[in-house]
């Protein structure tokens, strides 16, 4: 009596394994479609200040990083499966957060797996314009940079020289490639200084802690923020604060008293 019980039990594992390597290996479900994410809004960044830190006319030269981490990637095939991914995102964030913090804030948006370039170029632009108030930066990352992003660093002068060079992170980070493309180079991303110096690219290892990537100990980013500040003082003028948008004012014809249209028309065709 215990064969055919067993039989049973076998065949039964069987058919689970065989709908499972179905849905999985052989035809899974296709992946989820992401809403556009708006970076106005603080929920779709996976790390970003509770507080906008002081602008630069305000408290002197300070710096942001710009973190573009692989893990905020958001691709997923159910709506569990997308919930799951963010909250891993946020989670590796704040891991990464903690040790570039010796650097200055940390902005780390979420970003589309199928539209990377359009979504972190929006993101750092967002960042760039309702955040970053003249401060210098630097941007970390683990994965290649899309050129729309890298492009935006070469649209401002005045940007490209508080711009304090990437740094790629990885346990072993020399293997990371930070562009879309094997042969292009970073340095045309840095200002000249960070060439001459080799700081373009600074690479900074991580370690592994409970599933998530950290800093190493040694990571000496703070010795590095310290030097780029230095340089900053002894060679950048910070930015002024801007004036705000200009106001359209109406022009109001003053006029002496008794001087109406009619007296004025009357005078020009005495005139013709």
């Amino acid at each position: 009596m215990k064969k055919p019980v067993l039989w049973i039990v076998a065949a039964a594992i069987a058919v689970g394994l065989g709908a499972w390597a179905w849905r999985t290996l052989i035809s899974p479900p296709p992946y989820i479609e992401v809403e556009p994410l708006s970076y106005t809004d603080f929920a779709s960044w996976a790390v970003i200040p509770k507080e906008t830190p002081p602008a630069v006319w305000t408290d002197g030269w300070a710096v942001d990083v710009f973190l573009v981490d692989s893990a905020s990637e958001l691709k997923g095939r159910s709506g569990k499966q997308l919930d799951k991914k963010e909250q891993n995102a946020r989670l590796q964030g704040r891991m990464l957060e903690d040790g570039l913090q010796a650097v200055g804030p940390v902005y780390a948006p979420l970003y589309r797996a199928d539209a990377k370039g359009d979504d972190l170029a929006r993101a750092f632009l967002i960042y760039l314009k309702k955040h970053n108030h003249g401060r210098a930066l630097v941007i970390a990352s683990d994965t290649a940079l899309p050129d729309a992003l890298l492009t935006e660093l070469q649209e401002e002068p005045d940007l490209m020289e508080r711009f304090g060079g990437f740094y790629r992170l990885g346990n072993q980070p020399q293997s990371v490639l930070l562009t879309e493309q094997a042969d292009q180079s970073m340095d045309s991303y840095c200002a000249a200084h960070l060439v001459e110096s080799d700081t373009c690219v600074q690479d900074v290892a991580t370690t592994r802690q409970g599933g998530f990537a950290t800093l190493s100990p040694d990571s000496a980013l703070d010795e590095s923020a310290t030097e780029f500040l230095d340089w900053l003082e002894a060679n950048a003028s910070p930015m002024a604060e801007p004036l705000g948008d200009l106001e359209e004012v109406e022009i109001v014809d003053i006029r002496r008293p008794g001087d109406t249209d009619e007296r004025r028309a009357k005078k020009k065709t005495n005139r013709d």
